[in-house]
Parts: C-alpha cells; sequence; structure tokens
C-alpha cells in the first residue's frame, strides 16, 4: 500500500454519490445513472472540488467548497440532490423524500491511521489499532491528533498539513519522530551540562569537601543521559528509563558466554617486524 495520502474527502464523496444514484432528472433507461463508477470529484483549488457526473455529460460540472467535504456532518448525497431538485423546480417535501441522511465522516483521519497501521518499516507493530488518527479542537481550530499507542507519542497536524494529497504519511511521521527525540536529547544534554557548570563553579571558590563529592556523583547519577524511550504531549516529555543487568561469571554454571572465545591465537596477534638500523656499519 502507497503510503501517499491522495485525497480522501474526494474519494469518500464519490463513494457516497455513487451509493445513492440515481438523482433527481437522472434518466432511469441509462445505465450510466446507476453505475458506481459515473461520478469523478477532484480537488481544482485549495477552497474547492469540482463534482463531474457522468449521467450528464452534457451539463456543466458543479463546484463544492472544500471546506463543506471537511465537515463531518455534511450530508454529501442530500447536498447533490438539493443542488439538483431547485434546477428542475421539485417542492421541498419531494426533495425531501429523496434524502438520505447519510453524512461524510472524518475520512482523512481513516486514511493516516491505515497509511501508519499497514507500515512495515515501523517496528513492533502487531495490531491495527496501533496508530490512531482522530479529529480534535484547539481553540476553536481543527486539527488532527496522531496518537501512537506503543510509544505514548502524540502529534498534531493542522488541515493544511493533510491537504496535500502527495503527502508521503510515512516519512512525515517519520520525521516528526525524530525532531521529538532531538529536542528531548537537546534539554537532557543542557540539564546534564547545566550541573557539571555549577560543580566547576564550585572548583572557583575552594576544593570540593567530601559531602560535596559525594553530592556531585549523586548528581551525575541523577543527571546522566539514560537509554529510554520517551512520549510527548504537549507540554512535556514522559521519560521512561531502560536500565540493563550485568551477571557475574559463574552465577550461572548451565549458561556458557563463548562469544570472545579465541580459537586461533593466530587472528588475533599480528606478526611483529623487526626493523634494525645501523650506524657506521654497525647495528645501533
Amino acid at each position: 500500500m502507497s503510503s501517499l495520502l491522495g485525497d480522501p474527502l474526494a474519494e469518500e464523496a464519490e463513494r457516497l454519490l455513487s451509493l445513492h444514484a440515481p438523482y433527481p432528472g437522472d434518466d432511469l433507461k441509462k445505465e450510466e445513472s446507476f453505475s458506481g463508477q459515473c461520478f469523478v470529484i477532484y480537488r481544482v483549488s485549495n477552497t474547492h472540488h469540482v463534482i463531474m457526473d457522468g449521467a450528464r455529460r452534457q451539463e456543466e460540472d458543479m463546484t463544492i467548497p472544500s471546506a463543506l467535504l471537511r465537515n463531518p456532518r455534511f450530508p454529501m448525497g442530500d447536498w447533490y440532490t438539493t443542488h439538483l431538485a431547485k434546477r428542475l423546480g421539485w417542492s421541498r417535501s419531494e426533495t425531501r423524500q429523496r434524502h438520505n441522511g447519510e453524512p461524510m465522516g472524518d475520512p482523512t483521519s481513516r486514511r493516516v491511521s491505515e497509511i501508519l497501521n499497514k507500515e512495515r518499516d515501523i517496528p513492533n507493530i502487531e495490531s491495527r489499532t496501533h496508530f490512531k488518527c482522530e479529529r480534535v479542537t484547539f481553540n476553536d481550530e481543527a486539527m488532527f491528533e496522531i496518537m501512537d499507542r506503543d510509544l505514548i507519542f502524540r502529534i498534531w497536524a493542522s488541515q493544511a498539513d493533510l491537504a496535500n494529497a502527495k503527502l508521503d504519511v510515512s516519512r512525515w511521521y517519520a520525521r516528526r519522530l525524530e525532531k521529538a527525540y532531538q529536542q528531548m536529547h537537546t534539554m537532557l544534554l543542557e540539564r546534564e551540562l547545566e550541573s557539571e557548570y555549577y560543580q566547576f563553579r564550585a572548583l572557583e571558590n575552594e576544593a570540593l569537601s567530601p559531602l560535596d563529592c559525594a553530592l556531585e556523583e549523586v548528581a551525575h547519577q541523577l543527571f546522566a543521559i539514560p537509554n529510554i524511550r520517551f512520549a510527548e504531549t504537549r507540554d512535556q516529555f514522559r521519560l521512561v528509563e531502560l536500565n540493563g543487568q550485568q551477571v557475574a561469571p559463574g552465577t550461572y554454571p548451565a549458561i556458557q558466554r563463548n562469544s570472545a572465545t579465541t580459537r586461533d591465537f593466530k587472528c588475533l596477534i599480528p606478526k611483529p617486524i623487526v626493523i634494525v638500523v645501523h650506524i657506521n656499519g654497525r647495528p645501533a
């Protein structure tokens, strides 16, 4: 499956229009009026889409504001029915009888979730619910929240970010994840350097006491950059330190570590080169 976003709004609108055909004014004797392939919708600008109806090839193509398609409650089939009924002079009661009420939903969130959950290059994906994308609102502005359930990592995308049909969702997510890691690494490094700076300032005054030395050792253990997994929220990082355990040799006799066993010592010790220097014909 391609990781390009495409135009999920147009594809969902095509599906809804094809599902609820025929429409007012359609010739019921023609196969095109019932064909599921008679509609083609595509974006012509940042603000509008065009609707091409195969059953109305002689008529001018219809435009629709893209903002309507982004509204999860927008009834695509009802809007198209009403528009055609007005041309034919139908009454409101006749028009409402042809309404189905099925809304657009959120095809963009579904497409992003589907692409990321099927990405094979992302490790530890065990189910189709590893990633979840949903439409949210911050300060009266519609946004998309993408949640990585394994890393407990969230990022946000604007409607403009996910309006690009050529957006490679998998690469875009990987870049955002790498950027968040770099920011976290910089933050931890600054804390480490800040701790060392205070210790050097103390040396300018006088020698460190045994208590100061003990506190310095504790500080290094606390502020050393660990091997961690992380989660980013809008205002904080959550850190989970990963530790290793070293086992003394001979603790478990049944376990043998032979990764460094030398089978031929010649492979590890190069042959020596002897250089004899003569001065005035005699070895130095």
